[in-house]
């Protein structure tokens, strides 16, 4: 540290010499530099003054010489010329002219100057004077204060005697004063004029300066007529050294020395300054480089001893972590491990594992690696399994990357989570348990409820008397709660096994609440209740969104029947507002008030808490069980939050105030260019089909071609896009309309962005229809300009109704639907292993009119289809031997045209996709009901 020190030290020493002698050169050159720029500037004034001294003299005498000035007085034109000369000679001088006066042996005197406050008139006057003045014969200067006349004889050339005198005043304070302003630096530089006796009469310093120090007096300077000197003179009181350039010159008869001074001093002070502060920043960032450097190596010091520290510390938590830790490089050998990773993989000791390669070879001849995917939350590398004769042993990797022993390093923890993975895996079966269980139960329930439903409909067709009515129109009430309540359980276990999709379908937002709102204004009107309901929707509100309308729904009519049970007078208020709009995603608010009764914090949290509580009966009126519970996890499932406070703020301490958000999207589409005016039918309508290189809808296309539509077809390829671009350059051919499949084996939504990206969206009607309805896709379809989207199985009614709006200018195709009553020669065959289910639906279709076949079990259906011809066919899906989904592939594999419409109380969102799958074309879920058949019949047998 010590030589460091020395060196430094004299670095800066060698830094100061070499800064001495540079700003000595420097100041040097600097004052050279001074004296030249005083020579050239003092010289240039110089030759100014002579230049005007010998001008002024010859132009002044010229006038004398053009005109005879002895008839100024007395010939008017005479007089007129030379008072123009004279106002030429005056403007040319005037920085140096203050006046002109001439006047003559008779007393005639004539004065010209210039009027100061209106600049450029002339003020002139003749006159006689009282006294004679005195005729000069010879040029002479008189000086009046600081004003000195000059005075010229003026010759009468007809007896050549001095008749006359012309005087011009001149000022040279003024003079100088005008001739020095641009070489004026008052900072460090000024001029002054000495006259030959050595006094000066002009200096434009504005510091007091004693020209007469000792050493070299002003009259110095008269000396020679060009010159420089280094002199002393005292400035304010205080001895500086000037350097002064002169120049001698004369002006009217005065001779002069012009002065260029400059203070060395300045330059002096300024260069020191300078290099004093810049040796001195030298001299203090060289300190703090040295105090940086020294902290810095004290600090590197304490670092390595806290790194020693450190390092005794890993090896010890190494050693006493009740986890397995291993540490290996970046060739993953294995450099150190503690007991624990040990005992994990079975060697004796630690030291055994050191040179290993973790973590999958060279592992004791009784344990067995590999890795496990415990679901898409986690990386199957995050899980060793090491299978031992004792058992499996799960161990939970985690990764730290470090600097160990001079290299990269990774340090493996490893926990063992053997015992919460047994208990995961348990719960993940008791929960598979559970729901099979609510299946199971929903499955045995609707069974018995679909005969009593079934036989209440039918009941109702026979005249019964008011009272029997009566009892039927109470059981059938009690029949419905009671399915709702099963819906509902169905509903919370969907939700709680994570097994509930959302739909995501556009809807009309008002009429979902005004249908929610009037449903409960019928309960409120069956009751004794004198409650007032008012619904109110701000305007900002969208009347179409995207959403699930049906849980929507759900919540609403949940809340609302909440509110109605828990109020007996009063009123109940729902507000439904718009809380946020963030690219296309709206976020929904709902405010429901009412002046019922009032719950203390603890019951609230019970009613609308995360779990079914027991004692939930014991603080509410309200007979919807946990119907508050599932409201609220299905505002959490779309993506909001419901909280429920009392007070609600109506009326006092009553009421309960409940509000919840929900996000759904808006339903906003791009604005068509394309015109569709001379569209009169559907013939005209130009279709072009986009389909699948593995996959034909020869169903759907069926149906197109019956509606008469012009249709195309294409099988997707790069070169479409570039088909229909071309297409809209051709206006007898042009598309109106573009239809898109979407299949699992082909993604419709790739020749739609195709399409999109290539801007020809806005030009085409477009519609996809799909058989691989997945979340999302309705969304997709509004930011790819697609403007309907349909779900096979779709009605043809839904189909026509979509091409009516699309060219509305079409004539009236409701003659395009076929109309009239139901068909009643269809062929039915009934599939159900259930006796009751049997007698209950065949007493529905006799009550409607039809025959049909029944068989109890599917094998028995598929060799009664395979023998006879059916239009239709209810199939049950749970059966033993056979069951529905078997059965129905095999019907459809010889019989492709017969309708398969699934007829089970097995309403699970599986069980339908898997009907769908086989080829199964609708689902009537059990318990049915007359009104279904009637629906199903009308869609497809008109």
């Amino acid at each position: 540290m010590k030589r460091t020190l020395i060196l430094v030290y004299s670095a800066v020493l060698i830094l100061i010499l070499v800064n001495y002698f540079y700003y000595k050169n420097l100041y040097n050159k600097q004052i050279k530099n001074i004296v030249d720029l005083l020579d050239r500037e003092v010289q240039v004034v110089g030759l100014s003054v002579d230049s005007t001294n010998a001008d002024f003299i010859s132009e002044l005498s010229q006038i004398s010489l053009s005109e005879d000035l002895s008839l100024f007085f007395t010939n008017p034109d005479n007089e007129f010329r030379v008072k123009e000369r004279m106002k030429l000679f005056f403007s040319k001088y005037q920085g140096f002219i203050t006046g002109i006066k001439m006047y003559d042996n008779n007393r005639n005197e004539f004065t010209l100057k210039k009027d100061i406050e209106k600049s450029g008139d002339w003020l002139e006057q003749t006159f006689i004077l009282h006294v004679q003045p005195e005729i000069f014969t010879q040029e002479k200067m008189i000086v009046q204060n600081r004003l000195f006349d000059y005075y010229m004889p003026v010759l009468n050339k007809v007896n050549n005697q001095v008749t006359a005198n012309i005087i011009i005043t001149v000022d040279y304070q003024k003079y100088f004063s005008d001739i020095f302003y641009a070489y004026q630096l008052k900072d460090y530089q000024w001029q002054w004029v000495i006259t030959d006796s050595g006094k000066v009469i002009y200096d434009n310093s504005l510091k007091k300066i004693d020209y007469s120090v000792p050493g070299k007096t002003a009259a110095g300077f008269t000396g020679s007529s060009v010159g420089s000197v280094i002199h002393k003179a005292g400035i304010d009181g205080t001895d500086r050294v000037l350097i002064s350039s002169y120049y001698y010159t004369q002006l009217l008869q005065r001779e002069f020395s012009l002065v260029f001074s400059s203070q060395t001093d300045f330059f002096h002070q300024y260069i020191i300054g300078n290099s004093l502060f810049i040796v001195f920043g030298t001299l203090v960032i060289i300190q703090v480089i040295i105090f940086i450097f020294w902290y810095y190596n004290k600090s590197q010091k304490l670092e390595i001893n806290r790194l020693r520290e450190s390092e005794k510390m890993l090896y010890k938590l190494i050693e006493e972590i009740p986890v397995g830790v291993i540490i290996h490089n970046k060739n993953r050998e294995i450099l150190k491990a503690n007991k624990v990773a040990a005992q994990q993989y079975s060697y004796l000791n630690e030291a055994e594992m050191t040179g290993k390669i973790f973590p999958e070879t060279t592992l004791p001849e009784d344990v067995t690696y590999f890795t496990k995917n415990f679901g898409p939350q986690f990386n199957p590398d995050k899980f060793i399994i090491l299978k031992k004769e004792i058992g499996e042993i799960v161990l939970y990797r985690s990764s730290i990357p470090i600097f160990f022993m001079g290299e990269e390093a990774d340090m493996e923890i490893l926990i063992d989570v053997t015992m919460l993975e047994s208990a995961r895996a348990q719960e993940a079966k008791s929960s598979v348990a559970k729901s099979e269980f609510l299946s199971r139960m929903s499955y045995e329930i609707r069974t018995p409820l679909n005969g009593i439903i079934g036989m209440i409909d039918v009941l109702g067709k026979y005249n019964l008397s008011s009272d029997v009515r009566e009892i039927l129109s109470l059981l059938n009430r009690s029949t419905e709660v009671l399915l709702n309540i099963i819906n509902d359980i169905l509903d919370f276990s969907r939700i709680e096994s994570g097994r509930m999709i959302l739909d995501e379908v556009p809807f009309n937002l008002r009429e979902e609440i005004k249908y929610c709102t009037d449903l409960a204004r019928t309960n409120i009107s069956g009751s004794e209740k004198d409650i007032n309901l008012i619904c109110t929707i701000d305007d900002d509100v969208p009347e179409s969104i995207i959403g699930d309308p049906f849980r929507l729904r759900q919540v609403l009519i949940n809340l609302l029947n909440h509110s109605v049970a828990n109020t007996d007078t009063g009123e109940i208020r729902v507000n439904c507002m718009v809380k946020g709009r963030v690219n296309g995603k709206i976020v929904l608010g709902f405010d429901l008030r009412d002046t019922g009764k009032n719950f203390d914090k603890a019951s609230l949290k019970k009613i609308f808490g995360d779990f079914v509580n027991i004692d939930s009966k014991a603080v509410t009126r309200d007979d919807s069980g946990f119907r508050t519970i599932l409201s609220k996890q299905l505002v959490e499932l779309m993506g909001g939050e419901l909280t429920a406070e009392s007070p609600s703020g109506i009326s006092g301490l009553s009421g309960t105030k409940m509000t919840f958000t929900i996000n759904t999207y808006s339903n906003d589409r791009p604005v068509k260019e394309s015109s569709h005016k001379n569209i009169k039918s559907l013939d005209e309508i130009k279709t072009l089909v986009i389909t699948g290189n593995q996959y034909r809808d020869d169903e759907t296309l069926g149906v197109l071609h019956k509606m008469g539509l012009n249709v195309t077809i294409t099988t997707f390829i790069k070169s479409t896009v570039s088909h229909i671009s071309a297409n809209l350059n051709s206006p007898e051919n042009r598309y109106n309309l573009i239809i898109i499949f979407d299949d699992k084996d082909f993604d419709g939504f790739e020749p739609a962005t195709a399409i999109w990206e290539n801007n020809l969206s806005a030009s085409y009607v477009i519609l996809m229809i799909s058989s691989n309805d997945n979340r999302g896709n309705y969304m997709k379809c509004i930011n790819l300009g697609i403007d309907y989207y349909l779900v096979k199985p779709f009605d043809s009614n839904e189909l026509l109704g979509i091409l009516k709006k699309s060219f509305p200018d079409m004539d009236d195709i409701s003659s395009t639907i076929v109309t009239g009553n139901v068909r009643n020669d269809i062929k039915i065959l009934i599939v159900e292993d259930n006796k009751m289910n049997q007698k209950i639906i065949g007493t529905m279709l006799h009550s409607m009119g039809y025959n049909f076949d029944l068989v109890d079990d599917g094998y028995a259906g598929y060799i009664q289809a395979k023998n006879k011809k059916f239009d239709l066919i209810f199939m049950d899906l749970i059966m033993p031997e056979m069951d529905g989904f078997e059965s129905a592939q095999k019907i459809l594999s010889t019989d492709k045209s017969v309708l398969i419409v699934a007829f089970t109380a097995d309403n699970m969102p599986e069980s339908k996709r898997k009907a769908e799958l086989v080829g199964i074309k609708d689902f009537i879920s059990k318990p049915v009901r007359i009104e279904d058949l009637k629906n199903l019949f009308a869609r497809y047998f008109k």
